[in-house]
């Protein structure tokens, strides 16, 4: 009876960590698609990516007043030091959109920031944060 008991828990945990993995309404409607390899190096956590696309829908040509903050600056090789730009925002995502291998998601900024604004545990906003760590020069969070 324990055994049985214990096995019944068993498949509803699993039962719900995987309704919890497909029950991830995507904010916009589709889901971001992992990346196609194994990378190098710690990229940035989907805080920073969120940050830093506020920052750029703060300015023109979007204004949308997200936020009064700078840029952050980027820590460890290769780009260690710099300090993001609108333009290296822009080319950034083109970079994502342009990438060569895998399927690269679409996304527009405003698309990018509501995934990043989900759960943490969201697959969703870890890798639209890896999206960018990738084109970026940095490996996965």
């Amino acid at each position: 009876m324990k055994k049985t008991l214990i096995s019944i828990a068993a498949v509803a945990f699993v039962a719900l960590m995987i309704a919890n993995v497909y029950a991830q309404t995507e904010t916009v409607g589709v889901s971001v698609p992992p990346l196609p390899c194994g990378c190098y190096g710690t990229g940035f956590t989907p805080g920073f990516w969120k940050h830093n696309i506020q920052v750029r829908l703060s300015h023109d040509p979007y204004n949308e007043d997200l936020t009064s903050g700078a840029y952050s600056a980027f820590v460890g090789y290769p780009l260690d030091g710099v300090k993001l730009t609108d333009e290296m925002m822009d080319d950034l995502l083109d970079a994502i959109h342009n990438y060569p291998y895998g399927s690269p998601p679409q996304f527009t900024f405003e698309e990018a920031l509501a995934y990043l604004q989900g759960p943490g545990w969201s697959a969703n906003r870890t890798n639209t944060a890896n999206w960018f760590n990738l084109v970026a020069g940095y490996g996965p969070f």
